[in-house]
Parts: C-alpha cells; sequence; structure tokens
C-alpha cells in the first residue's frame, strides 16, 4: 500500500482493533491490547488440503474456534471486554486481569 492509499484508508471512520501479528509458520499469531489485552489468537494458511488435514496445533493452542464469529475481527472490534471474556469462559478460559 502506497503512503497516499494509506491516508485514504487511514481517513475513513472506523473502529480500531489493537493487536500485533507474530509470524510462527504455519500460525499468524495475533496479541490483542486495549480492552481485548488477553486474547490470542492464531491462524493457519496451507497451501494444500493435504497440509490443513495433516496440521496438528502446538500444545498452546487451547481452544478451535475456527467456526465460531464471534473471534472475527468485525466482531471483536464492536465487543466490549466483558463480552469477550464472556465468550472464552464458554471455552473454560479465564485470561488474567490486565
Amino acid at each position: 500500500m502506497s503512503p497516499a492509499e494509506y491516508d485514504v484508508i487511514a481517513s475513513l471512520p472506523a473502529a480500531l482493533l489493537a493487536k500485533t501479528r507474530f509470524s510462527v509458520p504455519p500460525l499468524g499469531v495475533d496479541v490483542f491490547d486495549g480492552h481485548l489485552q488477553g486474547l490470542v489468537l492464531a491462524e493457519a494458511e496451507f497451501t494444500t488440503d493435504d497440509e490443513a488435514q495433516s496440521f496438528v496445533p502446538p500444545a498452546w493452542c487451547v481452544a478451535e474456534v475456527t467456526d465460531d464469529t464471534r473471534f472475527t475481527g468485525g466482531h471483536l472490534v464492536q465487543a466490549s471486554r466483558h463480552e469477550m471474556l464472556g465468550w472464552l469462559a464458554e471455552y473454560g478460559l479465564r485470561p488474567e486481569a490486565p
């Protein structure tokens, strides 16, 4: 993206999600800040179905949320901390307070 394109997009009204993305192939790991602090999501991407079928998540992946739309960016950006903590509790997870 060019600086001019960035400036146009940055000027549009939007809600913000604060996170840092780490590359841990084949995972992209998002560590959230702000009101979502404590939430860490890992997303795997594969080039073939065989790669996806043979993937074994690392032990630190503690819940599968692929089909839970609440953990998509569009929902997370609108979620309160209280809502997010409730969603995680449904998976038996309770992150430490910030």
